[in-house]
């Protein structure tokens, strides 16, 4: 069973109802037929950039000659005005068939914390205009940080609403979260809504067809050239739910999921794959984006060597998630980020966000960590319980309270987890020990929704039984939609952050009906300095 598994079956438990019954009770959605042929030019994939440093952005397109007839040289310019009268740097690169006839470029020297616009060209033909910005001059202190956060967007499951949204709104960047395509082949499901005749993703040029078909959305495109992107990637990227045992099991594939992944995505390389960095906007936000996927241990399995998402830590074999030194991050991450999480408390920084594939708070369905359990099984391991799913940070819980220890003792104040992967949207408060009921909490986790990947909303009138029964639990959430797609906001000024949740009907291929425009479902206030966040609906 995969992590979505808890929606399918964990959490129904709670409410009393059968899995059983949930089968085969989605709505019926008429799948639009397979789009005309558009021919959208040389430029068809759009642009991009990407968050990089306060003298620096990622600039980042798709001549798409370049990959059938390269290499062809490419222009790119960067100017302070949408008219381009005023060109602040200016340069060349090169597409290929090498690179899928991809152009990305570091476009350095720039004016720090400054709205600019680029495109490219090539004899005389002109890409769209796309507006970027640079990142505050270190010591600086914006008056406000404005992020969307976003995250799986499944093609055929929905349409983009969220991103005609996200791409209307003043940000200083978009946070995404994972799951960018799915690798899975296109087939027609009831949960459809539009045509995806893709194969499955196993090799560069269908991982490569993967990107190019879900960059033919014009409101994906439109988001892109609108704000820089800050993405990292999940698992759908590469394979669903893989660890790193899954890179030397497939190692060819694993190469060519990474190497598209690069080619289309606004980020310049650090170092090899790796893709966990920082963004710092001055003394306001330091964003710490994870890898927790390519360096996390093995998930357990069963007897039949089946991988195990759901059940009892209690017992062999799914006590191994309790294990000291398992990780989730891999050493070398986990001792960036808690360093990292220091290094902005000493220098002042008020807010410390982190981007994070998946959910922090634990989803236990049963506590088994309890006095009166633990005096009739001493050996039951510290945060025994049934869980309804081992593939986030439950499964690696000794690597959580080694985090959340950390950031305890070292003072780490204003630290907020943004985090994707389920399909749905939580909030919750996380403690430094959740079996402690007067631990004192040390962050926030806002969980952000899906840009148009089904949740348990395809359970028609379970879901909200559901979300009443997430408020059951211990540790306890504080919020929960599983009914509806979206995006969240995040601003951050040096006295205050907010969080908010916006949802859009994904069915419709009508993206101006009023069902398709973004509504607020929930607002967090959160005074900088406490961890008092206050809850307004509606």
């Amino acid at each position: 069973m995969d992590r979505r598994g808890l929606l399918r079956g964990g959490l129904v438990g709670l409410t009393g109802a059968a899995a059983a019954s949930l089968i085969g009770c989605a709505p019926g959605t008429a799948m639009l037929p397979p789009p005309e042929p558009m021919d959208l030019g040389p430029f068809s994939c759009g642009i991009a950039s990407g968050v990089h440093s306060d003298t620096a952005v990622v600039l980042w397109t798709r001549f798409a000659p370049a990959a059938l007839a390269g290499p062809v040289e490419v222009a790119w310019q960067v100017a302070s005005d949408p008219g381009f009268a005023q060109i602040v740097q200016s340069g060349t690169g090169i597409g290929s068939a090498q690179n899928d006839g991809c152009i990305k470029v570091l476009a350095d020297n720039l004016p720090a914390g400054q709205t600019l616009w680029y495109r490219f060209t090539v004899d005389g033909l002109s890409s769209p205009i796309g507006r970027t910005k640079t990142l505050p001059a270190p010591g600086s202190t914006p008056a406000s940080v404005r992020l969307a956060v976003a995250s799986c967007q499944n093609f055929s499951a929905g349409f983009y609403p969220a991103w005609r949204a996200i791409e209307s709104e003043e940000l200083d960047a978009v946070v995404f979260l994972g799951d960018y395509i799915y690798e899975y082949e296109g087939r027609p499901s009831p949960l459809d809504v539009r045509f995806d005749a893709s194969v499955e993703a196993t090799d560069l040029p269908s991982y490569r067809a993967k990107y190019k078909m879900y960059r033919s959305d014009p409101e994906l495109r439109a988001a892109h050239a609108a704000h820089p992107f800050a993405p990292v990637w999940d698992d759908h990227e590469f394979i669903n739910d893989y660890d790193r045992v899954s890179l030397l099991r497939f190692p060819e594939r694993a190469a060519a999921a990474y190497q598209a992944w690069f080619e289309y995505q606004p980020v310049w390389r650090i170092d090899a794959d790796q893709i966990y960095r920082r963004a710092r906007w001055g003394n306001l936000l330091d964003l710490s984006l994870l890898d927790t996927r390519q360096y996390r241990d093995p998930h357990i399995t069963g007897p039949n060597g089946e991988r195990l998402s759901v059940g009892s830590s209690a017992d062999l074999p799914l006590r191994q998630v309790h294990d000291a030194g398992r990780s989730i991050l891999g050493e070398a991450q986990r001792d960036w980020l808690l360093d990292g999480f220091g290094q902005a408390q000493g220098n002042g920084v008020t807010w410390k966000l982190v981007a994070n594939q998946v959910m922090i708070t634990p989803t236990r369905l049963v506590d088994l960590d309890e006095p009166a359990l633990r005096a009739l099984r001493p050996d039951l391991p510290k945060h025994a319980g049934i869980y309804g799913n081992f593939d986030d940070w439950s499964g690696y819980s000794w690597e959580r309270d080694q985090l959340t220890q950390r950031v305890s003792a070292d003072g780490i104040t204003n630290l907020g987890f943004l985090t994707g992967d389920i399909h749905s949207f939580w909030q919750a408060q996380v403690r430094r020990d959740f079996d402690e009921p007067f631990s004192p909490v040390v962050a926030q986790e806002f969980v952000c929704g899906s840009i148009s990947s089904t949740g348990i909303d395809y359970a028609g009138d379970f879901a909200p039984l559901l979300e009443l029964g997430v408020a059951t639990l211990r540790p306890e959430f504080r919020y929960a939609d599983f009914r509806r797609r979206g995006f969240g906001l995040v601003e951050c000024t040096p006295s205050h952050a907010s969080v908010e949740y916006r949802t859009v009907n994904t069915r419709t291929s009508n993206l101006s009906s009023p069902s398709a425009q973004p509504k607020r479902r929930v607002r967090f206030d959160w005074p900088a300095g406490t961890q008092k966040v206050s809850i307004t609906r509606g």
